[in-house]
């Protein structure tokens, strides 16, 4: 069997570096347009977090180069496990809209104000930021396993991790679990997953898991729609 060849940069990569250089900027200047501004300097942890899927999707690309037998399956396996714990910090930069939906700061303002819809990009900007970390880890592993399984066990892993992303982010949102909690308080994590066992987080988990795998077919489709034009020029 050929090695796996999957490149570990693509252009996605570099625009995901720009826009998130992007989103720190924005941060910083609206912190200089009000001086009682109530700051959103919390996106910035949160969009580091989002960050962690791809380096680890990235280090288990750069397994794939290394080694072979038992080590690379042991380690996929891990890095796998790893990345599931950690996917979910990607997509939950949506749910920071919350803050910008409940501000009170926006109640009396009208539409002419351009810090609500300054606010409003910049949200957006974070969550968009997040959905793309998202996709391109997942689309690291969903290469990995279609090629050392098969195409099948390769969706299968996406529609699985997209609906497990789904609690993760209800974890984390609602039930505020943190994704290094399974190391440092594996019986609160336990706990709050016995907590989160709901109607209200099954239904929670099927949204949040349709918008997973909504946003990664588009974009996995547009993808290879643009490959196979590429190849049809040569």
């Amino acid at each position: 069997m050929p090695k796996f060849s999957k490149p570990i940069f693509d252009p996605l990569f570099y625009v995901l570096i720009g826009t998130s250089i992007l989103c720190a900027l924005l941060i910083f200047v609206r912190e200089h347009q009000e001086v009682d501004y109530n700051t959103y300097r919390f996106l910035l942890w949160n969009l580091f977090l989002a960050w962690l899927p791809l380096l680890v999707s990235i280090m288990a690309l750069l397994l794939t180069r290394v080694a072979k037998g038992i080590d690379l399956l042991i380690g996929i396996l891990l890095l796998g496990v790893g990345w599931l714990l950690v996917y979910p910090n990607a997509p939950y930069l949506t749910t920071d809209f919350i803050h910008f939906v409940s501000n009170p700061n926006y109640d009396n303002r009208t539409l002419t104000d351009l810090h609500l819809w300054y606010d409003l990009i910049l949200f957006f900007l974070f969550s968009w930021c997040g959905l793309l970390l998202g996709y391109l880890s997942m689309r690291h592993f969903h290469s990995i396993v279609s090629y050392y399984l098969n195409e099948w066990f390769g969706w299968i892993f996406v529609l699985a991790a997209s609906f497990l992303g789904g609690f993760g982010i209800y974890l984390g949102r609602v039930i505020r679990l943190n994704s290094w909690d399974v190391l440092f308080n594996p019986f609160r994590l336990i706990e709050g997953v016995l907590e989160g066992i709901s109607k209200n987080s099954a239904i929670f988990t099927i949204l949040f898991g349709m918008l997973n795998v909504i946003v990664y077919v588009t974009l996995f489709i547009i993808r290879n729609k643009r490959l196979q034009q590429f190849k049809a020029l040569d």
